[in-house]
């Protein structure tokens, strides 16, 4: 897809930043971004040679740009190298283990609330790099048993309380 042919907005985000390197990148994300959601949920992303060259994009700008929409969950790349989008909200296949290692911990008493979870080693226990947490964490964040938030560790990834997902609730009632 050719440059011209992208949402003003998504253009206008890309030059909103400072470094001409900043630019290019952030101008290539959205172009590679603007491609692949086009396509349907569970398709195959074309090889990288030929995402390169419909993009009219270098292969190790289009490897950023794909790694990083792995990272938000947009994509999934599989051990073998296939790459396909995901659907919204569906879960990254590699994410599964971890959200049930924090689940079960939650309700074993592992993980207590008011508990910073333990990231950099859930991430190492699960094969995951620790930029994966934040798409990994996704679900057990949606569903309310982990919140992202400063606390007594640092900004970090802590078991949300019950009784303040009842007041929540409580609120958005009223």
């Amino acid at each position: 897809m050719p440059p011209d042919s992208l949402p003003t907005a998504l253009l206008r985000a890309a030059a909103e930043h400072q470094t001409p390197d900043a630019r290019r990148h952030a101008l290539h994300l959205a172009m590679v971004r603007a491609h692949v959601t086009a396509l349907p949920a569970g398709a195959k992303l074309p090889t990288q040679a030929d995402l390169s060259a419909v993009l009219g994009i270098t292969e190790t700008a289009l490897t950023t740009a794909l790694r990083r929409l792995d990272l938000e969950g947009e994509i999934a790349c599989s051990r073998r190298g296939h790459r396909y989008r995901l659907g919204p909200g569906e879960q990254h296949p590699f994410d599964v283990t971890l959200d049930q290692a924090v689940r079960d911990g939650i309700r074993e008493g592992k993980h207590r609330p008011g508990d910073a979870l333990p990231t950099g080693i859930l991430a190492k226990r699960h094969g995951l790099g620790v930029e994966a947490i934040p798409r990994a964490l996704r679900a057990v964040i949606r569903d309310g048993l982990v919140v992202d938030r400063d606390g007594p560790a640092g900004r970090g990834f802590y078991v949300r309380d019950p009784q303040d997902a009842v007041l929540d609730q409580v609120r958005v009632s009223l």
